[in-house]
């Protein structure tokens, strides 16, 4: 009986975690379950077999964490030796699960078992990512392997792709498609189950999809209950054993495999094709499920195929920021530093001012150079409640997880702010790493997908507009370009600009605008003094302040004089950028909003 045949009259039983139990059965934590493969194959052999005398008809091989990651991890340095290991991993793991069907005896099958790549190394060019996937797949395809399993994956984009890749290579394989989401139904990138369940019914090449990880049983089904499913596919479950907790630094899965069996002949009730376990789940618990399904035929799935595929964004923003720029009327931000200490009267009296002079919207940046400051949120919202103008916090992907970046912008939503600038942020400085740690669970472009998924699936009435920040200065001009059109597609409303001094960058704005449709508000940063021209132009990475501005200043003017040249070469800047600015950023030295304010009165004077 081929796969596809079995299939059609049985609910398929899987294996259940190779990792975890793997880790529960050995006392060495130097050495994941996945480098096993090469150099311990004879155990991970007789857990293959312990699924597979326990009732699995599908066995994953034992490469979920094979990637580029893992060969860096074990000191390969070069390119070409991480593809060799990568390579004998597979090929090894392939020949284990092999090796335990036929010592078995047993009917069963393999699945070529992918995780994602994106989780351990970010890639800021997809073919990068795509060329990685390309080599795993090819090591299977050379090892004869017709079923893929694509899991715990967080979105849709890489497996769609490589799901074409696998069917040009080998029309009649079986690709498997496995998402995983948290409590609330959501995956770390902020995707609904809803939603891509929708988009993934409608790719041609994927022949089953489904959940797998981060939750248990009963809390998958209370997910899953809810939902629709295309007729056309398979449909497939593999919950973790119950909810992780650490305990004595240990992580710890409470379900029971009674438990656990009960909870899922409740999903497959739901009509689901393929039946197995994740994270915590043993081969009691595999033993488990194929006593309590036996040879069960799959129930009648719910489908709803004329369901329209996500969220639309509502097009009415209560969003004045926004609207002026979307009405093509010249905006002005202004950056007010949050300070190091407890005092903000000096800068909530400077957003008074602001208010006064008619600006349009406060942006307040996030610790950045990684010094810790007052929260930008948080004072963000201060400003707004006293001061009754918007505010655009920074945001940074430095100091929040992802649960925390949620959390933020729902507080944020909820207290009125409508407007963020999302940056990756820069790093802690080396000599701070071993007390203080980045996060990074996104870059910014990723936590633009994110919000993305916010505005579509809880915000869509009422959504938050969020910019991009742009170096103008980058080298490859192409390349700044390219990743301008990613964040573009992630969302972005508008961007701001690194201060701008030198014709160059006016010339280089001016090319941005030409290739790209978007809403541009550029950098303007005045410079009060030799010391501090001299000191921008040497130690402030991404800024570029030519000779010929800086030998305007002289160190001995005095602060009156200093502020006389700094206004006169923001005013010539901004006349060279009338044409091309959507707006004018302008970054408040040393909190000095009364010179702000000057070079606002001048810009009015010239229009009127």
């Amino acid at each position: 009986m081929t796969f596809r045949e079995y299939l059609k009259e049985h609910i398929l039983i899987m294996d259940g975690a190779m990792g975890t139990y793997y880790d529960s059965l050995k006392s060495d934590k130097n050495q994941i379950a996945e480098e096993a493969n090469l150099a311990d194959p004879v155990f991970i052999k007789s857990i293959h077999k312990e699924y597979l005398n326990s009732g699995a008809k599908l066995l994953r091989t034992n490469t979920f964490a094979v990637n580029r990651f893992m060969a860096i991890s074990k000191g390969l340095e070069t390119k070409e030796e991480q593809d060799h290991y990568m390579n004998q991993s597979i090929k090894a793991a392939y020949e284990i699960a092999k090796a335990a069907i036929a010592e078995c005896g047993k009917e069963a099958w393999i699945a070529a078992d992918i995780g994602p790549i994106s989780e351990t190394l970010f890639y800021e060019d997809e073919y990068q990512e795509r060329e990685e996937y390309q080599i795993l797949i090819d090591a299977f395809l050379e090892c004869g392997a017709d079923i893929f399993n694509f899991e715990t994956f967080a979105d849709s984009a890489v497996v769609e792709w490589a799901a074409d890749y696998i069917k040009s290579q080998k029309p009649e394989a079986f690709v498997m498609v496995s998402f995983a989401f948290n409590r609330n139904g959501y995956t770390t990138k902020g995707h609904s189950a809803k939603r891509l369940f929708q988009e993934v019914a409608a790719i041609e090449h994927i022949d089953s999809y489904g959940s797998n990880c981060l939750i248990g049983a009963g809390q998958m089904h209370d997910i899953l209950k809810g939902l629709s499913f295309s007729d056309k596919k398979y449909i497939q479950a593999l919950p973790n054993s119950g909810y992780p907790q650490i305990m004595r630094g240990r992580t710890i899965y409470s379900e029971g495999a009674s438990y656990y069996s009960e909870k899922m002949q409740d999903i497959a009730n739901l009509g689901f094709n393929i039946l197995g376990g994740c994270c915590g789940t043993t081969p009691k618990h595999i033993q488990a499920l194929a006593q309590i399904i036996g040879c069960q035929k799959p129930s009648e799935k719910r489908t709803c195929e004329e369901e329209t595929s996500g969220v639309p964004v509502s097009k009415t923003r209560n969003n004045s920021f926004v609207k002026k720029l979307q009405q093509g009327k010249k905006v002005i931000a202004v950056e007010l530093d949050p300070p190091f200490d407890q005092n903000a009267e000096k800068l909530l009296e400077g957003a008074y001012q602001l208010k006064k002079q008619g600006v349009d919207i406060i942006t307040l940046a996030d610790s950045p150079l990684a010094r810790a400051r007052a929260d930008s949120v948080l004072l963000g919202s201060k400003i707004h409640s006293m001061v009754d103008i918007p505010v655009m916090p920074h945001i940074a992907c430095r100091d929040r997880n992802r649960i925390s970046m949620h959390s933020t912008i729902l507080g944020a939503h909820i207290n009125g702010i409508k407007n963020f600038l999302i940056v990756t942020g820069d790093p802690v400085p080396s000599g701070e790493r071993d007390t203080t740690k980045g996060v990074f669970d996104f870059n910014s472009i990723r936590f633009m997908e994110y919000m993305k998924e916010i505005n579509g699936e809880l915000l869509f009435q009422d959504p938050i507009s969020y910019g991009g920040a742009l170096n103008q200065n980058q080298a490859n001009l192409d390349k700044l370009i390219l990743r301008m059109q990613k964040k573009i597609d992630a969302g972005v409303s508008y961007f701001l600009t690194q201060p701008i001094y030198s014709q160059q960058d006016i010339d280089r704005m001016r090319i941005i605008k030409s290739r790209l449709d978007t809403k541009i508000i550029c950098g303007i940063m005045p410079l009060v003094s030799y010391r501090n021209a001299m000191f921008i132009k040497n130690e402030m990475p991404g800024i570029f302040v030519p000779d010929e501005v800086v030998k305007q200043y002289d160190p001995d003017m005095t602060r009156e004089q200093s502020e006389e040249v700094a206004v006169r070469i923001s005013l010539s800047v901004i006349e060279k950028l009338k044409d091309i600015a959507d707006g004018y950023y302008f970054m408040t030295p040393f909190n000095r909003v009364a010179l702000i304010c000057r070079i606002i009165d001048h810009m009015e004077e010239k229009n009127d």
